[in-house]
C-alpha cells in the first residue's frame, strides 16, 4: 500500500539524555496542524546491556529521518524516527491509502524496496504527492498474510466430494489467484484515489479445482500503531472485509 502520513519531525532542542533512556519531543504534522508527543526510548539491547545513554552524542538527519547515536566503541546507532514513532507512541497514526498494489516478483519473491520504488505506479503517485500534498509523506506499507480456506456445504453431494478432497491438501498455499483476489478485495474495499481499474467490478478469480464463492480479508492496523483509511472508507481493526466473486472453474 502507498500511503498518506502526516510529517514526522523531532525537536532537536528537546533532546534529553539520561542513563537509561533518552527523551525527545516528536512533532506530527505541519503548519497549524500539528501534535507533539514526548517519547522516552532506551538503546539497550543484548550487546549494550549497561550502556550509559548519556555518553551518546546526537544528530538528526532530516532529509533520511534518521536519529544517529554516536559514543559507543562498537560504532554510531542509527534508528529510523517513523519506526520509532509506530513503536513507542500511544496514539495511532493517521494512515491514508491511496494505492494498492503487489510487491510479488513472477516466481513469488518479495521485491525489494529499491525495486517498488522503480513502479511507474509509485513514481506518478510519488510525483502527484509531492506537488499536491507538500505537508505530507509518501509511505510504502507492505503486509505480510496468510491465507485459510472456508467452504460452505449445501445439500449436493458434489460439494461434499469437492470438500473432502480439499481436506486433504491444506493448509492452502499462497498463489497468484488468491493474491489478486486478496489485492482485488482491498481495493475494492478501499478504492484508493490511484486505483482506477479494481474500484468498481470484483473480477472474475480463477483457480484450478476450486470454486471461490467469496474472499474475506481482515488487517491488523493496531499491531502497526496504524489508522488506516481512504478518501471513501474508514477501516476499523479486525473488520471483515467481504468481497463475492464470480463463480469460476477450471
Amino acid at each position: 500500500m502507498a500511503t498518506l502520513i502526516p510529517k514526522l519531525s523531532i525537536d532537536e532542542d528537546s533532546v534529553q539524555f539520561f542513563e537509561d533512556y533518552i527523551r525527545f519531543d516528536v512533532i506530527v504534522g505541519t503548519g497549524e496542524h500539528t501534535s507533539r508527543e514526548t517519547l522516552d526510548i532506551s538503546i539497550i539491547s543484548d550487546d549494550m546491556p549497561e550502556f550509559d545513554h548519556r555518553k551518546f552524542e546526537f544528530d538528526y538527519e532530516k532529509p533520511r529521518k534518521a536519529m544517529v547515536f554516536t559514543g559507543w566503541e562498537k560504532g554510531p546507532v542509527e534508528l529510523n524516527l517513523l519506526h520509532v514513532y509506530l513503536e513507542e507512541s500511544k496514539y495511532y497514526l493517521d494512515t491514508k491509502i491511496v494505492y494498492i498494489g503487489q510487491a510479488f516478483g513472477e516466481n513469488g519473491e518479495r521485491l525489494p524496496a529499491e525495486e517498488l520504488m522503480s513502479d511507474p505506479m509509485l513514481q506518478k503517485v510519488e510525483a502527484d504527492l509531492l506537488r499536491n500534498y507538500p505537508e505530507k509523506d509518501l509511505a510504502l506499507l507492505l503486509l505480510e498474510f496468510k491465507s485459510q480456506l472456508l467452504e460452505e456445504i449445501d445439500s449436493e453431494d458434489e460439494d461434499l466430494v469437492q470438500l473432502q478432497e480439499i481436506t486433504k491438501n491444506l493448509p492452502l498455499e499462497l498463489d497468484n489467484q488468491i493474491l489478486d483476489a486478496t489485492e482485488a478485495a482491498l481495493i475494492n474495499y478501499f478504492k484508493p484515489e490511484y486505483n482506477k481499474k479494481l474500484n468498481n467490478d470484483f473480477p472474475s478469480v480463477e483457480v484450478s479445482g476450486l470454486h471461490y464463492r467469496s474472499v474475506t480479508v481482515q488487517v491488523h492496523p493496531d499491531i502497526m500503531g496504524l489508522k488506516l483509511f481512504s478518501k471513501e472508507k474508514t477501516y476499523l481493526s479486525n473488520e471483515r472485509i467481504v468481497s463475492p466473486l464470480l463463480h469460476s472453474k477450471i
